[in-house]
């Protein structure tokens, strides 16, 4: 099984007007079997950006798992829309369902959104979703690698410096622990960076996949002006993630970093209550 991770599109502001025809070559040639999106397909929510991010992810040669960013809200200069429908238009262009997924033997993947009008750039997941995600967990095959797939980061990481955490990040913690996750692939900080974390006392674990972004000119911090997608390759008893950055000179995304997790080592617990 093979995903390819992307996030942070940002159609509105691109870093080179050949970084997405490259980047679809590279999926292409990657032949995922899963394409997740996490977040932030266009830069102000115009009807334009999200066209243009509608046909990206037709383009894709897979099937696509696609969640929404903050700044796939409506801007903060038309407040009232950003409060009573701030995600109208990524429903228009891009899909109704806030809670994608995608299950087959040997992996189960769920999507929330943490964009809310509400917040500045900042998310949070409701005690619905929450729910929810404890639910689907529940009902997966006992086989299936267990990935949430979110925009904002629930967990401080100090390897990429200060940043912003989504509210209840603590209580959707505890969930995803009980859920048995052992992945949680977001963006949002436009730095890629993989990392373990230990997010309960009894020692569950959680990989933290952060992909930085994937085609506009906004990386930051260590990755400065650079784009990144990460692909995910699922075996019996590793997963592997390789994190691949754009070169332009060449045209290319070349090898940057690779983790492979046993997954003897994410311990999992899983409540059906």
């Amino acid at each position: 099984m093979v995903i390819a991770h992307l996030s942070d599109l940002h159609f509105g502001r691109l870093a080179s007007g050949a970084v997405v025809e490259d980047l679809l070559a590279e999926v292409r040639r990657q032949a995922p079997d899963l394409v997740v999106i996490s977040g932030d397909l266009t830069q102000r929510a115009r009807p334009r950006q999200f066209r243009a991010a509608r046909a990206f992810l037709e383009a894709l040669p897979a099937t696509t798992l696609v969640v929404p960013g903050n700044h796939d809200v409506y801007p903060w200069w038309r407040p009232l829309s950003r409060l009573v429908r701030p995600l109208a238009r990524y429903r228009r262009y891009i899909t109704t369902d806030l809670r994608p997924s995608f299950v087959n033997d040997e992996v189960a993947v769920l999507g929330l959104n943490t964009a809310y009008g509400a917040t500045v750039k900042g998310g949070r997941l409701t005690a619905e979703d929450l729910a929810y995600l404890q639910a689907f967990f529940a009902t997966v095959p006992p086989s299936a690698v267990r990935m949430l797939v979110i925009h904002h980061h629930l967990v401080q990481l100090q390897a990429v410096g200060p940043h912003d955490v989504a509210r209840g990040a603590r209580r959707a913690l505890e969930v995803i622990a009980r859920a048995g996750i052992e992945f949680i692939l977001c963006g949002h900080l436009h730095v890629a960076h993989v990392e373990p974390v230990v997010v309960q006392p009894d020692g569950h674990r959680v990989v933290i996949v952060s992909a930085g972004t994937a085609t506009s000119s906004r990386g930051r911090g260590p990755h400065r002006e650079k784009n990144f997608y990460n692909i995910i390759r699922i075996e019996k008893e590793t997963v592997q993630v390789e994190e691949h950055c754009y070169e332009a000179a060449t045209h290319r995304f070349i090898d940057f970093r690779q983790h492979r997790f046993s997954r003897k080592t994410l311990p999992r617990k899983c409540s059906r209550a």
